[in-house]
């Protein structure tokens, strides 16, 4: 994960509550926000990622989240944009469509009445696309976008809302698969375990790493993953990420929203 969008969280705030971590009575804090998220771009800079920016919307307080814009293939240089399931983010849609037109990407849209959300619910273990449902994500858009883009593709049905992305449990690496499995209905627990354990038989190794309830809670899931190095949410992530060069980055003021170093980045 080299090259990766993002957007200055100008205007970010919580002025509306569409998941369960959300409450308008616990809003950001501006300033603390802005330097939170400065220190992710340096952490990231510094790890040897190369970022682009996207200009905040001041209608759009969420579009800092640029995970959900859409889910992008770098081999292809195609993104499949996001339909949003909630009003208050539906115009968002454009403002990155016209992004990625104006950077030369092969733009692809689902039917408006299918709901997808982009990288938040759709991540990469190798060439095995894996899909999530159950909250933001239609069922029906699975087989849509994997067909696009030409790759094989797992679903994974969400049951917890305080996991209602993928991106929040699920955190696919070169040489291991961080998730929270009780985030994931019994069948799709299954159906995870037996596309893990047929990737690694063809690597030669896939370590499944399932963490506690309390370190699914900090975000670990949803930490980042630039070359050597993790810059994750938690200071609690010593197993999980053994091996690997690791930068806690505190983003409580994005956590209070739902959302943490995954979801403030997006795959380019």
């Amino acid at each position: 994960m080299n090259e990766i969008l993002v957007c200055n969280p100008s205007y970010f705030d919580i002025n509306y509550e569409i998941n369960s971590w959300m409450s308008v009575d616990n809003g950001a804090d501006p300033e603390k926000a802005s330097r939170q998220w400065l220190n992710l771009t340096n952490q990231l800079l510094g790890c040897g990622a190369t970022l682009h920016y996207i200009e905040p919307d001041p209608r759009f307080p969420d579009m800092v989240f640029t995970a959900n814009a859409g889910l992008v293939h770098s081999k292809t240089r195609t993104v499949i944009l996001s339909n949003f399931r909630h009003k208050e983010r539906q115009g968002e849609k454009q403002v990155f469509k016209d992004w990625f037109l104006n950077h030369d990407y092969r733009v692809v849209e689902l039917p408006e009445h299918i709901c997808f959300e982009g990288e938040g619910d759709a991540l990469f273990l190798g060439d095995t696309l894996f899909l999530g449902y159950g909250f933001r994500t239609d069922l029906s858009a699975h087989s849509i976008v994997a067909n696009a883009l030409g790759v094989d593709y797992v679903s994974c049905e969400l049951v917890d809302p305080y996991f209602y992305h993928l991106d929040t449990c699920f955190m696919p690496m070169s040489d291991r698969v961080v998730y929270f499995k009780n985030a994931f209905s019994d069948y799709s627990q299954i159906s995870m375990i037996d596309k893990f354990i047929e990737i690694g038989t063809e690597r030669g190794r896939l370590d499944i790493l399932n963490v506690h309830k309390e370190q699914a809670d900090e975000f670990i899931c949803n930490s980042v993953n630039v070359k050597s190095s993790i810059i994750t949410p938690t200071s609690s992530s010593h197993l999980s990420f053994a091996g690997y060069k690791q930068y806690v980055c505190n983003l409580s003021e994005f956590m209070k929203s739902g959302g943490a170093a995954k979801c403030l980045t997006l795959k380019l």
